[in-house]
C-alpha cells in the first residue's frame, strides 16, 4: 500500500511538471499574434527604487546615460528608500556631472518599501509607458529599442524581460541558479505566447500607464502583482525574449536561499489571491496557465513534503526497494546539469512549502532586508 502511494505521489509530482513544461515547449516556437511597429518610439519613464545601493547607483546610471535611446524622450526618477549609506550622495553627484540624462531623485525619510517607493514616482512620472529597472541589474545599450516595440499593440499592457549573469561563478549554486533561470525563461516564453506570464522580473518591466493604477504594494510582488493587475484589465502582460539585464548571481547558498525565500512567499501569495479569484470567476488570466501554475506553486510543495516523509518510511520499512532508488539517484548525479537541477528543485520546494506556511500563518512581508 505504501509503495503504491509512493508511486501516484511521485507521479502526480513529476508528470505535473513534465505535462505542463511540454505543453508550454510546444508553443514556444509559435507566432505572437501582435501587431508590432518596429518604429514606435514613446516618451518613457525609468523608475529605478533603490536602498542603500551605494557600491552600485553610479553604475546603474551610468548604464542608462549609455542606452541607445533619444535622451529628449526619457525621464529617470530614482527613488530612494530611506537609504542608511552614500546612495543619495552619489547620485546627486552623478546627476550632477551629467546633465544629458534628466534625472530627478526622491528621498524617502523613512523606509516604506520598493512597492510604495514606485507608487511615489509614479505620481510625479509624466508619461504613459513607466519602465521600472531594479538599481542593481545593468541593460544592454539596445534594450529599450528592441523592447518597446511591443508596446504598440494595442493589447499588450506590460512587458518584461530576463535576468541573467555575466559570471555564474564555479559553485554548484551559481550552476543550479543558471539552470534555474533557463527553465524559467522557458516557462515564461511559452505562457506568453499563449496569452500572458504573470511570473515578471523587476531588472526590466515595462508598462502602459492606462493597464494599471498603481503598483502592487499588498502582495510585496511589485513586478509580477502589477502584471496581474494589468492582465485583470484585460490587457496581456507578455516576456519578450530578446530583452534581457545582468545582475549579480551570489555563490553564497545563505544569499540565495533568502533571495529564493523573499520571491517564493511573494509567488505564492500571488498564486494563492488567483486562486481566490478563479473560485469567485473573476480571473482573467487563461485557466490553462492559471490552473497548472496554482497547481505547481501551491499544492506539488505539499505533495513534495508528503512524498519525502513517505520516502523515509519506505527505507525503514522496504530497504530492499530503496536502495536501487537511491543508487540510481547517486549514479545520475554524477552528472553536473543533472545535479544541479535536482539540488535546485530539492531547494525550492521545501522555500515554497515554507512560504506557504507563513502564508497560513497571516505574515506580511512587505519591506525585506537584503
Amino acid at each position: 500500500m505504501i509503495i503504491f502511494l509512493w508511486l501516484v505521489l511521485f507521479g502526480v509530482f513529476a508528470g505535473s511538471y513534465a505535462t505542463y513544461f511540454v505543453y508550454l515547449k510546444l508553443h514556444v516556437s509559435k507566432s505572437w499574434g501582435l501587431n508590432v511597429d518596429s518604429q514606435f518610439c514613446p516618451h518613457v519613464t525609468i523608475l529605478v527604487p533603490a536602498r542603500n545601493e551605494e557600491r552600485m547607483i553610479q553604475t546603474k546610471l551610468r548604464n542608462l546615460t549609455e542606452v541607445s535611446y533619444p535622451k529628449d524622450k526619457l525621464e529617470v526618477i530614482l527613488v530612494d528608500d530611506a537609504s542608511t549609506d552614500q546612495t543619495l550622495a552619489r547620485a546627486y553627484d552623478f546627476a550632477g556631472k551629467h546633465p544629458e540624462l534628466p534625472i530627478k531623485i526622491l528621498k524617502q525619510q523613512h523606509r516604506i518599501g520598493k512597492a510604495n517607493a514606485l507608487n511615489k514616482g509614479l505620481e510625479i512620472s509624466s508619461n504613459n509607458i513607466v519602465v521600472v529597472t531594479d538599481a542593481d541589474s545593468v541593460w544592454p545599450p539596445d534594450t529599450l529599442r528592441k523592447a518597446l516595440p511591443y508596446m504598440s499593440d494595442p493589447t499588450v499592457g506590460a512587458i518584461t524581460g530576463w535576468g541573467t549573469s555575466e559570471d555564474f561563478g564555479e559553485s554548484w549554486v551559481g550552476r543550479a541558479e543558471e539552470g534555474y533561470l533557463s527553465l524559467m525563461l522557458l516557462l515564461r516564453l511559452g505562457e506568453s505566447k499563449i496569452h500572458s506570464t504573470i511570473r515578471f522580473e523587476g531588472c526590466f518591466c515595462a508598462f502602459k500607464r492606462s493597464a494599471f493604477d498603481e503598483f502592487d504594494s499588498d502582495s510585496g510582488a511589485d513586478d509580477s502583482g502589477t502584471a496581474l493587475r494589468v492582465v485583470q484589465k484585460g490587457f496581456r502582460a507578455i516576456l519578450v525574449p530578446e530583452v534581457f539585464a545582468f545582475s549579480e548571481v551570489s555563490s553564497s547558498l545563505k544569499a540565495r536561499t533568502r533571495a529564493k525565500t523573499r520571491r517564493a512567499f511573494h509567488l505564492t501569495g500571488l498564486w494563492l489571491q488567483c486562486l481566490w479569484l478563479l473560485l469567485k470567476d473573476r480571473l482573467l488570466l487563461p485557466k490553462r496557465i492559471a490552473i497548472p501554475e496554482m497547481f505547481l506553486l501551491i499544492f506539488n510543495p505539499i505533495i513534495f513534503v508528503v512524498l519525502t516523509c513517505v520516502t523515509f518510511l519506505l527505507m525503514v520499512w522496504y530497504p530492499v526497494v530503496v536502495i536501487p532508488l537511491i543508487l540510481g539517484f547517486c549514479v545520475l548525479s554524477l552528472i553536473p546539469t543533472v545535479r544541479n537541477y535536482v539540488i535546485q528543485g530539492i531547494m525550492d520546494q521545501f522555500i515554497l512549502f515554507y512560504s506557504l506556511i507563513l502564508h497560513m500563518s497571516k505574515k506580511k512581508i512587505i519591506a525585506w532586508d537584503k
